[in-house]
């Protein structure tokens, strides 16, 4: 009887102790899964180069997602209400500059006491201003300083309505209807496409890494790390940049529209865009002079947006014979871009265009 007691109860202690273990097991994985939660950090950017400086900054520390789609042109894309409420699930927001773009303003004004907000560029002093807006009057008074703003009242009538398929056929519930008639956020007073000059990047990615460490300390090692190579990087790029705009044999580069102010300014040549910085249209006398201009000059390329409406552009480069080079602005992807790319790798085929553009 003794005998069976005692196996009695070490069959009892053993069944206490898988117990314990069980619910020691469940109380870890339980304790691990709360943890992984709560690490699981989520930022939001407007334009790829963002984008991309963030992700390889943070490596796989946080998630990131821009909030433009593919193939959408900054200068007409708005974000519907639903779109922006989901933005304040993320953890931080990140864009250029309120004075840069205007639909970031907004999406920060809708969720910034939720969310962190970096504005990533904010050296005021290097912003170049939008002068060269088209004359929709068509009376060949080119005096900009005049009308910088003239722009800002009008709605165009859309009048160049192929554009309208920058939104892909999205339509976004258009549960922001009070905007449909704001195109403030198009004509913007600065050129917004600071990213395409490296230099800036630079100063871009720097205010980005400051802000993770602050968002998620833990990290800090990795995201110092990380810039520092990103760094590398953007310094071979502006390198690259010298070398390519060295010795040009010509001194002005047409593009479908007025993206590239920085590096024109930069790199002392003229851009001619063929739409404007807004995507304004040029009058009929722009347009012949723009089409006289390149056959006296026998300019042989322009260089053609991935996600600029190319009605006119084709229609110049026919008049004119002149061919095409590809040039990624980097406002957002397009669905013929490679799943991994970054702001180095289509800058680099940037740099090859337009060396073309300044030398043949």
């Amino acid at each position: 009887m003794k005998l069976r007691a005692l196996l009695i109860s070490l069959i009892a202690v053993i069944m206490l102790a898988g117990c314990s273990s069980d619910s020691n097991d469940s109380k870890t994985t339980s304790n691990e899964d709360n943890n992984s939660e709560k690490q699981e950090l989520k930022v939001y950017t407007t334009v790829f180069p963002l984008y991309s400086m963030t992700k390889e900054i943070a490596g796989d520390t946080l998630e990131v997602e821009s909030v433009y789609p593919k193939n959408v042109n900054m200068h007409n894309y708005e974000p519907s209400q639903k779109d922006i409420l989901s933005y304040a699930k993320g953890d931080l927001f990140i864009y250029t500059n309120h004075e840069l773009d205007p639909v970031a303003k907004k999406i920060d004004e809708t969720i910034g006491n939720d969310v962190e907000v970096l504005e990533a560029f904010d050296n005021k002093d290097e912003f170049i201003k939008d002068e060269h807006h088209h004359d929709h009057d068509h009376d060949g008074d080119h005096e900009h300083g005049e009308h910088e703003h003239d722009h800002e009242g009008e709605d165009h009538g859309h009048e160049h309505g192929e554009h309208d398929h920058d939104h892909d056929g999205e339509d976004h519930d258009h549960e922001h209807g009070e905007h449909d008639h704001d195109h403030d956020h198009h004509h913007g007073e600065f050129d917004p496409h600071v990213w395409l000059d490296p230099e800036l990047s630079i100063q871009m990615a720097e205010n980005i890494k400051n802000k993770l460490v602050e968002l998620n300390p833990d990290e800090e090692e990795t995201y110092e790390a990380n810039y520092e190579t990103l760094k590398a990087d953007l310094e071979d790029l502006s390198k690259e940049l010298d070398e390519a705009t060295k010795d040009k044999s010509r001194d002005t580069v047409y593009i479908s529209h007025e993206s590239i102010g920085y590096l024109a300014n930069k790199y002392d040549f003229e851009q001619v865009g063929i739409n404007g910085l807004n995507d304004d249209e040029p009058s009929q006398k722009e347009l012949t002079k723009m089409i006289s201009d390149i056959k006296e000059t026998k300019t042989p390329y322009i260089l053609n947006e991935q996600n600029v409406s190319s009605r006119l552009t084709d229609m110049v480069a026919k008049e004119t014979d002149v061919e095409f080079l590809p040039f990624h602005n980097l406002e957002a992807l397009t669905d013929n871009d490679p799943e991994d790319a970054t702001y180095q790798s289509l800058m680099r085929e940037n740099i090859k265009s337009l060396e073309k553009a300044l030398h043949d």
